[in-house]
């Protein structure tokens, strides 16, 4: 089976995260699965679609140093994108990615961290990343888009963990200093392993060779079509609008605490980070002993359908505390999503968590 190798030159973070839509929806139409390989120009935000901007990303800092903070269509949790990776999309039909998740990783990855094994690295897959001695090397996630599935991910050749401590949002500086310290602990890179960092086009002929090998394909040096580059630029465009950059926090602009408020005898917010496979992020408004509002933020990843965390927010609106597990179950009984990082159970745990709050009993 022949696929397309898409060598594309640095991109910025607009255009990064947009041209897998592209192409997902040139595979859509029937064209061939496709491996595109970049990298970035500059250093970007880039920020989980189910992610709130404003309880993840130091804005602050970014703005002062002009550091773009983009969203993508894929889920997982917010990274700085520097130039000191490899980025990688793997676009292919449906039909020939396996439904499971960890199945799609499983098949996909392997031949990446064959490349890196080949290497001499101790590597090996951990759910969607892969890891080397125990350290994140290489992020990865994966969406459907039209009839295509698509995996982003991406290798470490620097870590600049400096950086990346900065842009993210922590409650001190102390914590901040401790944060890069702990990325050190948990985050590597080739050249941290190897004591250099080896040419992209090096890495990309790896690539190549490992993935015909593990999937049994044959790689054709492409390009773009016509059509492909100009949806890209429009999609690329799109995504430069603050609208969709802050859609996740203007979906919820009364919802902004980190923590449990009583507001009046009849009103309170809560904040709750549970930690499922992923972090599950809920702050959920009580108003006459009813849930009013609801936001679920994080870095899991939902496959399908797409706007899932939406509908089950709307669809928890307005229920009283009791009825809030047997909403869930019967969302996840009539939507039947594919997500990876929490299930209805680790949902259904967190609520109960939030219904014991002392700020949340006293109104509801």
């Amino acid at each position: 089976m022949s696929w397309r190798f898409v060598s594309l030159p640095p991109q910025d973070g607009y255009h990064m995260v947009t041209s897998f839509v592209s192409v997902a929806e040139y595979v859509t139409r029937g064209g061939k699965n496709t491996f595109l390989v970049f990298s970035v120009k500059e250093p970007f935000v880039n920020v989980g679609v189910h992610q709130e901007v404003w309880l993840e990303v130091d804005l602050d800092y970014t703005l002062k140093n002009k550091i773009p903070v983009v969203r993508r269509d894929l889920g997982g949790g917010t990274v700085v994108i520097t130039q000191g990776e490899h980025d990688y999309f793997i676009v292919l039909r449906q039909e020939e990615a396996p439904s499971d998740p960890k199945a799609l990783y499983e098949k996909f990855l392997t031949p990446v961290v064959n490349v890196l094994r080949d290497y001499g690295l101790n590597a090996s897959l951990r759910d969607q990343d892969i890891v080397v001695n125990g350290r994140k090397i290489s992020g990865n996630g994966a969406m459907t888009h039209g009839k295509a599935v698509v995996i982003a991910g991406n290798i470490l050749m620097r870590a600049d963990t400096q950086l990346m401590s900065k842009c993210i949002k922590v409650p001190s500086e102390k914590f901040r200093d401790k944060m890069a310290k702990d990325m050190s602990e948990w985050i590597t890179s080739l050249e941290r392993e190897l004591g250099y960092v080896p040419p992209r086009e090096e890495l990309d002929k790896k690539l190549k060779q490992s993935f015909e090998a593990h999937l049994g394909i044959k790689f054709e040096d492409s390009m773009l079509t016509p059509e492909e580059i100009e949806r890209w630029e429009q999609l690329a465009s799109e995504k430069r609008n603050e609208e969709w950059i802050y859609y996740k926090d203007r979906r919820h602009p009364d919802l902004r605490t980190d923590r449990c408020v009583k507001i009046s005898s009849a009103v309170a917010i809560c904040h709750l980070d549970y930690k499922a496979r992923k972090l599950v992020r809920i702050t959920a408004k009580f108003v006459e002993k009813r849930l009013q509002e609801v936001s679920i933020s994080g870095d899991f990843f939902v496959m399908s359908p797409r706007d899932f965390i939406e509908k089950l927010e709307d669809r928890l609106s307005g229920t009283s505390p009791d009825e809030i597990s047997q909403v869930i179950d019967k969302a996840f009984s009539e939507l039947k999503p594919v997500i990876f990082g929490f299930n209805a159970d680790d949902l259904k745990k967190a609520f109960e968590e939030i219904l014991n709050k002392p700020e949340v009993q006293e109104v509801t």
